[in-house]
């Protein structure tokens, strides 16, 4: 009979371990993506609340309207994720747990031969006379050994034995626990689809109040576009005289420079947000109007709502480059870092003078109100080339 090693069995338990480990991988990013959604979901209740004390339907309502379904189907999306992955981990455990069972009734088969053989040898005379019957003394050492491994191997199945079924009863609380998991996520689920209904319901009955001031709108987007291109020419022309002052500049200069924009570049995806408390709610480039169909509206930078008389502070170090106003856009304030540039639009007032250096996180104004809710306009330059926010700021 051959039994089997220690080593065996242990790498036995390594194969069936393998899958649960990919799973809590897979497990972990999930949690992590929930959790940064559901920050999310806060931080534009939390705005909300402070600022969405009128009835009267506006344009900056409805993107917050827009933003929260957006984040509140993506969090259902991510419960949905959660349910198959839970149906996954549940089908691997159920596999374990058949191989396992399968497995210890195969090691109390053998113990019980070797318990049957161990029965007809039994007594130090037998097993004398299996030593002394030996033909010679080679044969006596070989004989001994086999008695000692026959020992060894009969300790070995019952560590084997004890050690399945406790992981046994392991994998069996772990089935029961992630069954209940199941069940928290499909009621969650459900919690949250109920909650998209009742946000979609509110978006539907605001831009049915907008839509019955269509003149009004358009006029306002005509006055937005330009508002645009004059805040466009006006960061371009800072661009070009930035850059007839580069070539001109020192040696020393042009190495500052350089390194501002260096380090501004090795930032992407880590710079602070402008606002303490906030969210997005218009995106960068080309979409639809939230009210108006078949109208499209162009976004150079990103809007974020924010609370009341919010603080707006710098993103990175730099140089104040201009301070404007701009009708549609209210105060502007330009900053110089290198060869970047960042843009913070609608500020109700400025804390900053011309030709200032500041440091990231220095306070440079007070967001305005736009279109009912506080919100600033934010945009970040590379030179003439305008680059998504959203890819420079550090997740929240």
């Amino acid at each position: 009979m051959k039994f089997p090693t220690l080593k065996a069995f242990l790498f036995f338990a390594l194969l069936f371990s393998f899958s649960e480990v990919s799973a809590q991988k897979s497990r972990a990013e999930l949690e992590k993506e929930k959790q940064a959604n559901e920050d999310a979901i806060r931080r534009a209740e939390r705005v909300l609340n402070q600022t969405s004390t009128q009835k009267t339907a506006t344009i900056g309502k409805v993107k917050a309207l827009n933003t929260q379904i957006y984040n509140q189907q993506k969090q259902i999306e991510l419960f949905s994720e959660d349910i198959n992955l839970i149906n996954t981990e549940i089908s691997e455990l159920e596999v374990a747990y058949k191989a396992l069972q399968k497995k210890l009734d195969s090691l109390k088969k053998e113990y019980a031969e070797m318990l049957f053989i161990a029965s007809k040898s039994s007594g130090k005379l037998n097993k004398l006379s299996f030593l002394f019957s030996a033909r010679s003394f080679n044969d006596l050492v070989m004989r001994y050994k086999y008695l000692e491994q026959y020992t060894d191997n009969r300790k070995i199945q019952v560590e084997q034995i004890n050690t399945i079924t406790k992981t046994l009863d392991a994998r069996k609380a772990e089935l029961s626990g992630k069954k209940n998991e199941k069940e928290t996520a499909k009621n969650h689920k459900q919690t949250q689809t109920k909650k998209l209904t009742s946000l979609k319901r509110r978006q539907a009955l605001n831009v049915a109040q907008l839509s019955t001031q269509e003149k009004e709108i358009k006029k306002q987007i005509e006055n937005s576009k330009r508002a645009i291109r004059r805040l466009d020419n006006l960061i371009s022309s800072l661009v070009k005289k930035s850059a007839e002052r580069v070539n001109t500049a020192t040696q020393n200069e042009a190495v500052v420079n350089t390194a501002l924009s260096t380090s501004f570049q090795n930032n992407k995806n880590k710079l602070p947000w402008p606002v303490l408390n906030g969210f997005i709610s218009d995106k960068f480039g080309v979409k639809n109007h939230p009210v108006l169909k078949y109208v499209k509206i162009d976004n150079n930078g990103i809007d974020i709502q924010t609370s009341p008389n919010a603080a707006i502070s710098s993103v990175f170090d730099g140089i104040v480059l201009d301070i404007s106003q701009i009708p549609g856009l209210n105060n502007v304030v330009a900053i110089q870092h290198g060869e970047y540039f960042t843009v913070y639009a609608n500020l109700k007032s400025v804390n900053v003078n011309l030709q200032d250096k500041v440091i990231a996180g220095q306070l440079i104004g007070i967001a305005a109100e736009k279109d009912g809710e506080y919100e600033i306009n934010f945009q970040i330059w590379h030179q003439f080339t305008k680059m998504n926010p959203e890819l420079w700021l550090a997740s929240k």
